[in-house]
């Protein structure tokens, strides 16, 4: 019998794992919640094991730009820790080095935990894409928190290809749905409900042009990448009002050809309040 390693994905989307979340400050031990740009964070992830003892297991976090989709080559290591896990046992992992999220996306990254033991390995040499469906093993958060505000907010969404493979991406817009209370927490916004309704536009555009007119947009989009290219792809969202105990969730789903989802991000708008 071997080890069987395992992060959970995301219950409505899998790209939203429950076992990966950010203590924002010096203290690792702190209250959970949101990332801040330029400020010191730490990292945990909640890793099980139900098959055979193991010793020092790895456990490795990563962190990437906003993406559909998330490649190693275009990944940042941030640390290691390891871990002993009898079996049916789970343990929560705190990431020994520090985090500081990147300016440039106003601290809001994608991030990817994964538990390495020889007596359940990852396929060897790695595939480029962590590919979380595919591997218990591996589990990734994308999920950005936004406030409503009178402002428009333009989001970059980096897309990527391996520099082994081209790729085509349809990208579409999904609201609604809910979070699991769990993530909520982990983001200091526990006992918020989704919005019953709202009156919010979102659409894709290829530029950063402030001017953009809800009209102009698209609601699905396709994008062509060669070879090793990185391209960004706005979303435009012009927020309606939102109740103070309320979420909008939205979520940007990428596949590749008509039917395999390829990887998504989510994006949940919140009122200020909970700045």
């Amino acid at each position: 019998m071997a080890a069987i390693l395992t992060i959970r994905d995301g219950s409505t989307h899998w790209w939203n794992s429950p076992d990966i979340w950010v203590v924002p400050g010096s203290d690792p031990n702190g209250l959970p919640g949101q990332s801040i740009a330029g400020q010191t964070a730490f990292l945990w992830a909640r890793v099980a094991n139900t098959g055979m003892p193991v010793t020092g297991a790895r456990v490795n976090f990563y962190w990437c730009n906003p993406s559909t989709g998330v490649l190693r080559s275009q990944a940042q290591f941030i640390g290691s820790s390891f871990v002993d896990l009898n079996t049916g046992e789970t343990k929560e992992v705190l990431c020994l080095t520090p985090w500081i999220p990147v300016i440039v996306n106003d601290g809001h990254e994608c991030l990817v935990a994964e538990i390495i033991h020889t007596s359940d390995p990852l396929p060897q040499p790695l595939p480029d894409a962590f590919a979380p469906r595919d591997y218990r093993q591996v589990a990734q958060k994308n999920l950005t928190v936004l406030v409503a505000s009178r402002k428009m907010h333009s989001l970059l969404i980096q897309l990527d290809a391996s520099p082994r493979q081209a790729r085509e991406l349809q990208l579409s817009i999904v609201t609604g749905g809910e979070i699991d209370k769990k993530s909520l927490a982990q983001l200091g916004l526990a006992g918020l409900k989704p919005a019953k309704q709202h009156n919010t536009k979102i659409v894709f555009a290829t530029d950063n042009d402030c001017d953009t007119d809800p009209g102009e947009g698209k609601q699905e989009i396709t994008v062509q990448l060669k070879k090793g290219e990185s391209r960004g792809i706005y979303l435009k969202v012009w927020p309606d009002k939102i109740d103070s105990n309320s979420y909008i969730p939205i979520s940007v789903i990428a596949r590749e050809g008509k039917e395999k989802e390829f990887g998504g991000i989510t994006y949940l708008l919140i009122n200020e309040k909970h700045k």
